[in-house]
């Protein structure tokens, strides 16, 4: 049985809780997020990169995002990524990225590692 974190049940939670008010594309990442949770136990780097890469292919343009969440992250109450946002932050958004979406949009740098030597 595998054993999750406090935000990865609160994330897992949300998204069944709200699923049905969920816009398609929040529901399709949060989707990709509960398949990498059910199926890798122990995600690497590597897994997590994938995960990221994929992200940012389904969201596509920044305004995509924004129009769903709003200049203040309205759907962060509802939305499942809205778990891990930090403790006294009640949004995110473009120039507030705290959630993953956000996160994979505008700091790509985040996921550059150096080369191995």
């Amino acid at each position: 049985m595998t054993h999750y974190g406090l935000q990865t049940m609160d994330f897992l939670e949300r998204l069944e809780k709200f699923e049905k008010e969920l816009p398609p594309l929040m529901l399709e990442m949060a989707r990709l997020l509960e398949r990498l949770i059910a199926e890798i136990e122990r995600p690497q780097l590597e897994d997590v990169q994938k995960m990221q890469a994929e992200l940012r292919r389904l969201i596509d343009e920044p305004a995509r995002l924004e129009d769903i969440c709003g200049p203040e992250g309205s759907l962060c109450l509802k939305c499942p990524f809205g778990a891990y946002l930090p403790s006294g932050f009640s949004f995110a958004s473009r120039k507030q990225p705290l959630c993953l979406p956000w996160i994979v949009l505008t700091q790509p740098e985040a996921q550059a590692q150096p080369a191995a030597s």
